[in-house]
């Protein structure tokens, strides 16, 4: 696989300083318009100081390696370049005193050698701007995750229909598996799929529980399906202190935890004021 060559804007080394050695063995530039906008963010109390601050340190001690002219290597099998600006006329005439077209025009100048170029910014505005003259340009991603690789809060367990007879007369089952606390458990019979029950684990009893809440209405609200019913038990439970919700749009998880907050605060007066983080 052909090499590249990133260029890496302020934002992404201010989100992630560790960020320099996260594109293996290629090259990764740093214009010096980002080293400036560094130096005057180190000065801040906050975390993009701490950021700023912390990526200083980063290549101070790279320093000793070598020349950043000339491209130092790292643990990774890349090199890291701290690129002098490079005045080229680009597509468009873009104000030449901001920090960004500075950024923009090194990047431009390296693609115009012919080099596999890959513009890194969490700046939208940057990234149209780049691709609006030819750059390639993408987000730095590298602490996202699949939906579908997070921890999903639920199982299906099989089992025979005497127990599930059992955990519907006894409202809980013993069973062998070790959970994790609070998971829930979708138990199916084993010869007939379409038998099933909805149960929590509790760590306490190592059993699965009935559901207190799977068919409540809470502020004119009622679960739709499993997950909404999960999610409720959760949500109106006094004894869970934290809880993160992680969905599709429209799958209810703000309505929900609205309806749940109300309940709690308005109807139970367990708490005194419902918070939606902007």
């Amino acid at each position: 696989m052909a090499k590249k060559t990133f260029i890496l804007d302020t934002n992404v080394l201010i989100h992630d300083p560790e960020s320099l050695t996260a594109f293996e063995d290629n090259t990764v530039i740093i214009p010096m318009a980002v080293i400036e906008e560094l130096d005057n963010l180190k000065r801040f109390h906050d975390e993009r100081g701490r950021a700023a601050r912390s990526v200083a340190r980063k290549l101070n001690n790279l320093a000793v390696k070598g020349k950043f002219s000339e491209g130092i290597p790292l643990d990774n099998g890349g090199k890291l370049i701290i690129d002098l600006e490079q005045k080229v006329n680009l597509p468009y005439d873009f104000s030449n005193g901001k920090k960004d077209n500075l950024i923009l025009s090194a990047a431009f100048a390296r693609q115009k050698k012919n080099e596999n170029i890959v513009f890194i910014t969490k700046d939208i505005n940057l990234r149209i701007k780049a691709e609006a003259i030819g750059l390639v340009a993408e987000d730095y991603e590298k602490e996202k995750i699949k939906i579908e690789q997070l921890y999903q809060g639920y199982r299906e367990i099989t089992s025979s229909s005497d127990i599930i007879d059992k955990f519907y007369k006894n409202k809980s089952v013993k069973i062998k598996e070790e959970l994790t606390a609070n998971e829930f458990v979708i138990l199916k019979d084993e010869t007939s799929p379409q038998k099933s029950a909805l149960c929590k684990y509790d760590t306490k009893s190592k059993s699965l529980v009935s559901l207190i809440y799977k068919e409540s209405a809470v502020w004119g609200l009622k679960p739709l399906n499993t997950e909404q019913k999960f999610a409720f038990e959760l949500l109106l439970s006094d004894n869970i202190q934290l809880l993160t919700l992680v969905g599709v749009p429209g799958a209810g998880k703000t309505l929900l935890s609205l309806a749940a907050g109300l309940q709690k605060t308005i109807d139970e007066k367990i708490y005194k004021r419902l918070f939606r983080p902007a």
